[in-house]
């Protein structure tokens, strides 16, 4: 999939043209969005000296790059906010809400993510997803190992889906989106090879940590050693 800000990098040049006829709400808050963009509103940058997006500070952060572009106060940020309805936000204003957050949080805000953004719960749910699946891609795991997961829908003892691929972070990131097409409910269990290392078991837990807050119940695990 295309990046959002690549979709619309070409119509992002006639913003100028544009300026000239927004409604008077959109004029009062196009100063705050111009002043974020050029000088980054002297706030700390969400990713760390490494490059890695902390997730405990991504909600703060959004907030205030929320409401510094929409001109609203962050204490209207509530989960169940509608960008439109009761922020009063645009299709100009979601497009330049997403070339900022994926330059600020350095992540990738796909076409398909963002037409499923509805309230503010959506849009830090789509920041979240897309931070976990750029460390997920980032991921460093020993070469030549393997990966098994079984996918257990609500109310199953069975698994309704079964995986055997080689422990890539592609394949881990294939894991997490079938996971997360289950829906909550889903336990997800996930089995290392015995030889697999520590620190590919924590790598594995982290990339994954994120499936439990859209509760989904994970395990991971190394296979026992014969004998």
């Amino acid at each position: 999939m295309r990046s959002i800000r690549g979709t619309i990098r070409s119509g992002a040049l006639l913003l100028g043209v544009v300026a000239t006829i927004l409604s008077p709400a959109q004029a009062r808050r196009a100063p705050a969005a111009i002043a974020h963009r050029s000088t980054g509103s002297g706030r700390v940058s969400a990713r760390d000296p490494e490059g890695e997006v902390p997730h405990a500070g991504i909600e703060p952060d959004l907030r205030h790059l929320v409401a510094d572009l929409l001109g609203v106060d962050p204490d209207e940020l509530v989960p169940e906010a509608s960008l439109i309805d009761d922020l009063a936000a645009d299709s100009l204003d979601l497009v330049e809400l997403a070339i900022v957050i994926e330059s600020t949080f350095g992540i990738t805000l796909t076409r398909h993510r963002m037409d499923e953004v509805r309230s503010y719960q959506d849009l830090l749910d789509a920041v979240m997803a897309s931070a976990e699946s750029r460390r997920t891609r980032e991921l460093v795991l020993t070469p030549g190992l393997g990966v098994k997961s079984r996918l257990v829908p609500p109310g199953a003892n069975e698994a309704t889906l079964e995986r055997a691929d080689a422990l890539t972070p592609y394949a881990i990131e294939t894991i997490r989106e079938d996971a997360l097409g289950a829906g909550p409910g889903t336990h997800l269990e996930v089995t290392l090879p015995a030889e697999a290392d520590t620190a590919d078991l924590a790598s594995v837990r982290d990339a994954l940590a994120g499936l439990g807050r859209r509760g989904i119940a994970v395990s991971v695990r190394c296979e026992a050693i014969a004998g």
